[in-house]
């Protein structure tokens, strides 16, 4: 069985879980055991987490691997919650069907048998997990597809690699004394433009945005003025805020932006902290350029130690979004992106490693399409420092065809 909440489980209970999954869609009369010990999540530690991330009686929390249940029981009988739990294995689901009658919550829990990879958790407000640092790898592009900007992700001490938890808490009884959370960011990828009334007339803004997870970058424009880079800034979930300074000399300012992102618009309010342009707040209300990166992609990496040039295939898929594949010049294949998420016109995606290679990771690639040109970095843990790739677009857009997706 694959640990999550609930069990502490090792790689080879990991791989049986898979097979077990394989075999039962195959229909296999011999499936291997999946009633491997586990290691309950400690009472206190499940009230942490809970409470760490938030919860209340208006949440819905998923668990992933519920094991026994105790999570989202605990959601339902002490924050007031709904919960919802999955689990590969049937004597554990009634376990948890079992315990939530014992409770007195079975009308606030639902519990199914099923791999947490296939489940629907477009509806959960908090997920809580306990789950390996290569699983939780494995599910981050589901949770950027499936979640709303805002949902919040409660981890039992394993951590998403390159996607730092917005807050880390200590538990003595925790393994490895932390709990880690995360809030699933809008996606704020691209070029933003508003107008704002001022003495003199109206002023254009263009703010441009770069996004990595919930880390944001970005620069601001007024008017003819050249574009400056914006500071400060942070995203949670559908808040956004940065500090820019506008005009120059005597009459520089520096102005606080806070916004509500909501698709394409974001609303919110700007405030001159420092300087010259008076006191008081003023609204303003963002649109983004129209976001398109669906197309083939021809990919130049600068310098690169191996064959990494080749194109970047994006395309549309029904209920999953944007799906991307990868096909290499040097030899000539194309590969699968199970790990390729995007926030607007940011992108995030990792070349698998062949079978042969010791590395467990691939070259990551990181950067900006748009305006049919991209540029970004791309990095390796042993390579000494990030290099630079360029694309072109190749294609205005690739047909939305009517096949099964690509298998992840």
């Amino acid at each position: 069985m694959i640990p999550h909440p609930g069990h502490c489980k090792f790689r080879l209970i990991a791989t049986l879980a898979v097979l077990t999954f394989a075999a039962a869609v195959r229909g296999d009369k011999e499936q291997p055991n999946i009633n491997d010990p586990f290691e309950p999540t400690p009472p206190q530690v499940v009230e942490e987490m809970l409470k760490f991330a938030g919860v209340t009686a208006d949440d819905y929390v998923f668990d992933l691997g519920c094991g026994d249940g105790r999570i989202v029981i605990a959601a339902a009988k002490q924050f007031g919650a709904r919960g919802f739990g999955v689990d590969l294995d049937p004597q554990r689901i009634e376990e948890c069907k079992e315990g939530a009658e014992a409770a007195g919550v079975a009308d606030k829990t639902q519990f199914v048998i099923a791999s947490y990879f296939d489940a629907d958790i477009r509806p959960a407000t908090v997920v809580a997990t306990y789950l390996l640092a290569e699983t939780n790898l494995r599910l981050r592009p589901k949770y950027f597809r499936e979640l709303r900007p805002g949902v919040r992700l409660v981890s039992h001490c394993f951590d998403m690699d390159d996607w730092k938890p917005d807050k880390t808490t200590y538990s003595a009884k925790a393994r490895e004394n932390r709990i880690l959370l995360w809030v699933i960011p809008a996606p704020v990828g691209g070029v933003w433009r508003w107008t704002s009334a001022t003495e003199s007339g109206g002023q254009a803004f263009r703010l441009e945005l770069q996004q990595q997870f919930q880390m944001v970058s970005g620069t601001l424009a007024v008017g003819d003025s050249p574009a400056k880079p914006i500071r400060d800034v942070s995203l949670s979930g559908r808040n956004i805020q940065f500090r820019a300074t506008l005009g120059q000399g005597a009459k520089a300012a520096t102005v606080l932006f806070k916004g509500m992102v909501d698709g394409d618009l974001i609303k919110g309010t700007q405030k001159v902290e420092r300087g010259s342009g008076g006191a008081g707040e003023t609204e303003w209300i963002a649109r983004r350029d129209p976001v398109d990166i669906s197309g083939v992609w021809r990919v130049s990496v600068q310098g690169g130690p191996g064959p990494l040039d080749g194109r970047l295939k994006i395309a549309p898929r029904k209920d999953i979004g944007l799906e991307a594949v990868y096909a290499t010049d040097r030899p000539t294949t194309e590969t699968a992106l199970p790990s390729w998420i995007s926030w607007g016109t940011s992108i995030y995606f990792e070349i698998p490693p062949a079978d042969s290679e010791e590395e467990e990771r691939g070259p990551i690639f990181t950067g900006v399409l748009g305006a049919r040109e991209g540029r970004g970095t791309v990095s390796r843990s042993h390579w000494p420092s990030p290099l630079q790739w360029t694309a072109v677009q190749e294609k205005q857009q690739v047909p939305d065809r009517d096949k099964p997706p690509i298998q992840r």
